[in-house]
């Protein structure tokens, strides 16, 4: 299914790493401050709102950004 959803992504040098989806803006800001004070600020993590295509609540593709 293809829908419209906040994305956490940790992107190295351009290229994406890794994207977490989750419900709400804030929900998603919360999770990215708490790995930032935890791990630091030497990668990009970033909250977006993205067309995905989810498939059992895991992210299968990301359609367009």
């Amino acid at each position: 299914m293809i829908e419209m959803t906040f994305v956490l992504l940790l992107t190295i040098s351009g290229q994406r790493l890794e994207y977490t989806p989750y419900e709400s803006l804030s929900e998603c800001l919360s999770t990215r401050r708490k790995i930032q004070r935890n791990v630091g600020y030497s990668e990009k993590w970033s909250c977006k709102e993205l067309k995905v295509k989810m498939q059992d609540g895991n992210i299968i593709e990301i359609v367009e950004e």
